[in-house]
């Protein structure tokens, strides 16, 4: 199948055509399921190249332990296990459409989906809720697709809608920490930074109430309840997927007119596989899922037209920035200290402003003290820093 897929224009033709006459499907419908197919193999081909370079990399190091892990972990073909379940396809306006009711009050939305009977259309009412309805208000409706969860069915909508983009006036660089869930510095041209660029988001909530739930989960798993464990399977992800979206909603918000830069911790875990004696931090790295806050700060900063970009974090948090030198040590988890311009600074906005700084039109010069520097948790007095060593105009502009 997957030779047919990757084939010539041709080939697929016929595959298409094949595939049509046996399951008596509408030429529409076929379309679309051959895309999901097609979308199936190329994920598939994406997530294998990505685990052979990791595996290539363990092997070059000679990690047994990690590399292990990895043979356990290999991607699977489409279908290798079978077919346990039915595969939703996405479907478009050839096949189906979300249209309002003016008739019925019991439900604003209905979705209409085609069936095999030519002009017989199945109604389906739909129970949206208010962000549901103003997505679907603010954008244009591209596909949806239908999807049956624990005897329930669900409609995934996706819409499409322009947002105008912003001006950029200055770069805010956003590091994401281990003790500290979010620090991120504003770096503007030709001003030196005051201590209302500096922010930190802190986790104290987010872990509170995963370690109560891990706990609960604990004592179901003792007490061999297996229904009320079956009812909150999922609960872990979405309460992590709630904090994880206010953080990166407020990163959004204070980023006006700016370029949001994120560092992307990626290789994290592969590094800490053992905890490098270390348990307590790999028990934290394990837990938290940078991928997807760097997913969620983008998709909130695309929602306000804020430009944002990925960057890989390599040496930010051992790199100085007033000089640039690599003879650094962390004196502790969140103090940094540079032996080769005595240089003694936060840790996590070291790293932001390192992360911030390579997207700036020329590099900077650093003029820090060590008495300003933000090494607690408390609010700082004043932060020296951050002027140009040679004048520059902004970045961008409306």
């Amino acid at each position: 199948m997957e030779r047919r897929l990757k084939g010539s224009y041709g080939e697929r033709r016929l595959f298409h055509d094949q595939v049509k006459a046996q399951t008596k499907l509408s030429g529409a419908m076929a379309q679309c399921c051959f895309d999901t197919a097609a979308w199936m193999w190329r994920s598939y081909r994406e997530a294998h190249k990505a685990w052979r370079r990791e595996a290539t990399i363990a092997r070059r190091e000679g990690d047994k332990f990690w590399l292990a892990k990895l043979l356990r972990r290999e991607p699977q073909k489409p279908f290798s296990n079978g077919i346990n379940c039915k595969i939703p396809i996405w479907f478009d306006g050839r096949i189906g459409s979300i249209e309002r009711s003016a008739h019925l009050k019991l439900c604003p939305y209905v979705a209409r989906v085609s069936t095999l009977r030519r002009g017989v259309k199945l109604t389906i009412p739909l129970n949206p809720a208010k962000h549901h309805l103003d997505m679907l208000e603010k954008g244009t409706l591209k596909s949806f697709q239908l999807i049956k969860r624990d005897g329930k069915y669900y409609v995934h909508v996706k819409v499409e809608f322009h947002v105008p983009g912003q001006p950029v006036y200055a770069v805010r660089g956003v590091d994401l920490g281990v003790k500290r869930s979010i620090a991120s510095v504003m770096l503007r041209p030709h001003q030196p930074l005051r201590s209302s660029d500096f922010a930190i988001q802190r986790d104290g909530l987010k872990r509170d109430r995963l370690n109560r739930l891990e706990k609960r989960i604990a004592k179901l798993q003792q007490a061999r309840k297996w229904e009320p464990l079956k009812r909150i399977r999922h609960k872990r992800l979405h309460l992590s997927e709630y904090y994880d979206r206010l953080a990166a909603k407020q990163v959004a918000t204070s980023s006006q007119n700016s370029l949001v830069v994120v560092g992307y911790p990626k290789g994290i875990k592969y590094h800490n596989a053992r905890g490098n004696e270390k348990p307590r931090q790999r028990k934290h790295i394990a837990r938290w899922t940078y991928g997807h806050m760097v997913q969620y700060i983008q998709q909130e900063c695309a929602k306000q037209g804020i430009p944002s970009e990925g960057s890989d974090e390599l040496w930010s948090s051992r790199t100085c920035h007033r000089c640039g030198s690599r003879h650094t040590e962390r004196l502790t988890q969140s103090l940094f200290r540079c032996w080769n311009c005595e240089l003694v600074y936060n840790a996590d906005y070291n790293a932001a402003i390192n992360i911030g700084s390579r997207f700036l039109a020329s590099p900077l010069i650093r003029q820090a003290t060590d008495d300003l520097t933000y090494a607690r948790n408390e609010q700082a007095r004043e932060i020296v820093a951050c002027e140009p060593r040679s004048p520059h105009p902004f970045m961008g502009g409306s």
